[in-house]
């Protein structure tokens, strides 16, 4: 297997549902309503560290609603999540689209591309959303109500394949005559209370061309680091009354009233952070997220730093828009700074680093 992390979201940032909107980088998202919130409690499958309080998606109980993200377009796509469904649903309901064009609503099938559903009987199938073909069905009960699954979801949008995966075993496999460009990815609940879906440890991973339908994206789980002390360097100025840089930024979600800001380009501000709450063997990335806003009406860049030793790898620089809002901005790190493999040791000892660019 030769997978590479693109991205990856524990929900852990998030204070209200309303903050999925404000995804930014490289995923965007659009949240359609009914009644989705953020869970500490269902569907949350992760251990998490000292001081972060362990969250998973509630898409909500209202039929059809969930969360629109809008992806890179990489080609063949790996996902992994962690799936919960309180209940079967009634009769057939879409639970997922993979699509090149954005529907009107998360659970209306789009003009192109494949939607996958469930039943009354636990049968899952993927549907062709031009002709409404079904393209593969399941066995009944592939799936049971009230159990906390790992789900691995993989697509090749080009006259390639769909996969659907419960806890390593394929549930559902297809090959596609179709072609399409895979840039939008609808999670949808089933739409009754018994039905609601909740997710957590979403992971995404790209493809060397290796892999095949046959690929399953192991068990994984995404852990939230907060800032908990200066880095090597503080160069930005605080807002809000915070005692220290890191203190303006160590909460889970963003603060409207509490940051740091500079106006000079060049300056950067470093965090140290909490650390893992294990010790695992296998590490596929670091996730670098932040929040941010540009205030004026010059052009702005944000850059994102992972800084192990004094040694950095550095994102690709983010152009930001001036505006009231704040959004979520993030980089993956696959290697470690100096091309080499993360460890437990490598993570703890990691700096968060922000530049003004």
């Amino acid at each position: 297997m030769a997978l590479s992390l693109e991205w990856a979201c524990g929900f852990e940032q998030f204070g209200q549902m309303s903050d999925i909107n404000q995804i930014s980088k490289p995923w965007t998202a659009q949240v359609n309503g009914g009644f989705n919130g953020i869970s500490t409690i269902t569907g949350v499958r992760s251990l998490q560290g000292s001081g972060v309080t362990p969250k998973a998606l509630n898409l909500g109980n209202y039929g059809g609603a969930g969360v629109l993200w809008k992806v890179p377009d990489i080609g063949t796509r790996y996902l992994g999540m962690g799936w919960y469904i309180g209940g079967l649903p009634a009769s057939e309901s879409l639970i997922f689209q993979l699509t090149a064009s954005p529907p009107t609503w998360t659970g209306t099938p789009a003009p192109d591309g494949v939607n996958i559903t469930l039943d009354n009987l636990g049968v899952i199938r993927v549907r062709q959303n031009s002709t409404n073909t079904v393209l593969v069905a399941s066995n009944s009960y592939s799936l049971n109500a009230n159990t906390q699954y790992w789900l691995s979801i993989s697509c090749n949008p080009h006259s390639g394949w769909v996969t659907f995966a419960l806890d390593g075993t394929v549930v559902a496999t297809t090959a596609l005559g179709i072609n399409f460009s895979l840039q939008y990815i609808s999670f949808v609940t089933c739409g009754n209370n018994a039905g609601q879906i909740f997710i957590d440890d979403l992971v995404s991973y790209s493809t060397d061309g290796t892999d095949n339908a046959a690929t399953l994206v192991p068990p994984r789980s995404v852990w939230t680091s907060l800032p908990n002390a200066v880095g090597d360097q503080t160069q930005w100025s605080r807002i809000g009354g915070a005692v220290a840089n890191w203190a303006s930024v160590d909460g889970q979600a963003y603060q409207t009233t509490t940051y740091n800001t500079t106006n000079q380009t060049g300056t950067f501000d470093y965090y140290n952070t909490t650390d893992l709450p294990g010790a695992p063997s296998v590490i596929d990335g670091v996730v670098v997220t932040a929040c941010a806003r540009k205030e004026d009406s010059g052009a702005r860049t944000l850059k994102l730093h992972a800084r192990v030793d004094g040694v950095d790898d550095v994102s690709s620089a983010v152009g930001l828009t001036t505006g009231a809002a704040f959004w979520y901005l993030s980089a993956a790190f696959t290697q470690a700074p100096g091309n080499v493999s993360w460890t437990a040791s490598s993570v703890n000892l990691c700096q968060l680093g922000l530049e003004a660019a």
